[in-house]
């Protein structure tokens, strides 16, 4: 079972969770961390996910005010991929973000992980768009 936990930003944890999104999200691409998401880090919340003490998983979630939050840099380990992991995560923070009185989530899913975020209750809002070089679609879900 995974633990969640939110971690403070610049703590060991946090930079556990840089290193995971990197490898996981953006090294494949190629891609480097910009100066304007560089800048929104402090300002985010990240959430890790553990399981026998070892990250296994890590989300960011943004504030965009009137009670919703964008998802973002969800990454699992790819051996756990498919287990179960990246549920549990996203449960046990929408449990966290229910409490703070957080009513809506929207996120940008690449196209491959579109099926994972509708078995969770998400939907598709909009069309596909290109976004780091890859198909996107924008999904939101209510949380009340």
């Amino acid at each position: 079972m995974v633990q969640v936990a939110e971690a403070e930003f610049g703590s060991k944890s946090y930079g556990e969770m840089l290193t995971l999104r990197k490898r996981i999200l953006r090294d494949p691409l190629g891609l480097e961390w910009t100066e304007e998401e560089e800048s929104w880090e402090s300002r985010e919340r990240h959430f890790e996910g553990r399981v026998d003490n070892e990250m296994v998983a890590c989300v960011v979630i943004r504030p965009l005010g009137n009670g919703g939050v964008k998802l973002r840099q969800m990454a699992v380990e790819p051996a756990r991929q498919g287990t179960g992991i990246g549920r549990g995560l996203l449960e046990g923070v929408e449990k966290i973000l229910i409490t703070d009185e957080v009513d809506r989530i929207e996120l940008n899913a690449r196209d491959t992980a579109v099926g994972f975020y509708e078995r969770l209750g998400f939907r598709k809002v909009g069309e596909e768009f290109v976004e780091v070089t890859i198909p996107h679609w924008k999904m939101v879900k209510t949380l009340r």
